[in-house]
């Protein structure tokens, strides 16, 4: 079996750098031998802005989806974790392109490896604001709100929520990041605590961690899927057991 893992892409268009790379990779997975073997694991933002079951955003990704359900058909497992920018998009993913699709963290055997996964926006509890703001995005009575407005409106509201994120965001990663990385890594006892695992695999941080540490006598790995936004990609991949870095060239 080989699992793959991605996560925060920010996808504005199909015909960006990361658009390009990411199609390229999707039809690259679907050379392979037997897609029944095959797991990708698409861990949030994938999308700069997803929400709900608009066509307004599918008819800006046809290339990737249709990919994504080209891999389905083939007998591949896809699953996806919704991000902070990617919301209640079951609708759409799960009806028509046959993707599973979840919001709280997930927990997979690959060949003998107990592997949590999650997008990573619950690892720091001390974001109150943010955390608030997902409470309410995320009840019940305000996701048929979703599909019932235009999909431009969402659009509207989203774009100027990320450029103010982003404008404050984009500063602190860069200086905080050894912080960020030991915040992803204070995270993964108190996981554990809620059910054991080998590996945790997140995102959203968009820093690259890969440690080892132990807990209550196991080794248990951390891994941070970093971004797109960097120069050098470099995708995970699970095979035999085997957490590992593979390194995808924009070109």
């Amino acid at each position: 079996m080989k699992a793959w893992f991605i996560s925060d892409l920010h996808l504005k268009t199909q015909e960006e750098r990361n658009g390009k790379i990411l199609l390229r990779f999707l039809r690259s997975l679907k050379q392979e031998e037997d897609l029944s073997q095959t797991h990708l694991y698409l861990l949030g933002d994938i999308f700069d802005l997803w929400i709900g079951s608009h066509s307004y955003f599918a008819k800006q990704f046809p290339d990737i989806l249709k990919a994504l359900k080209d891999l389905v058909d083939g007998g591949a497992k896809v699953v996806y974790i919704e991000g902070n920018h990617d919301v209640h998009v079951e609708g759409y993913f799960q009806k028509f392109l046959g993707v599973e699709v979840h919001v709280e963290a997930q927990y997979v055997e690959l060949d003998g490896l107990t592997v949590r996964l999650e997008h990573g926006d619950l690892i720091n509890l001390n974001d109150v604001a943010y955390l608030r703001y997902r409470s309410i995005i995320r009840n019940p009575f305000i996701k048929p709100l979703g599909d019932l407005l235009p999909g431009a409106f969402w659009s509207y509201i989203g774009n100027k929520a990320s450029q103010k994120s982003r404008s404050r965001s984009g500063n602190y990663q860069v200086r905080n990041a050894e912080g960020l990385k030991q915040m992803i890594c204070a995270h993964t006892p108190r996981a554990y605590q809620e059910k054991p695992f080998d590996v945790i695999i997140s995102g959203h941080m968009h820093v690259y961690v890969d440690e080892t540490e132990q807990i209550s006598g196991r080794s248990v790995r951390t891994i941070n899927l970093g971004s797109w936004f960097e120069n050098t990609i470099k995708v995970l991949c699970i095979e035999g057991g085997k957490p590992r870095w593979v390194e995808i060239h924009s070109e």
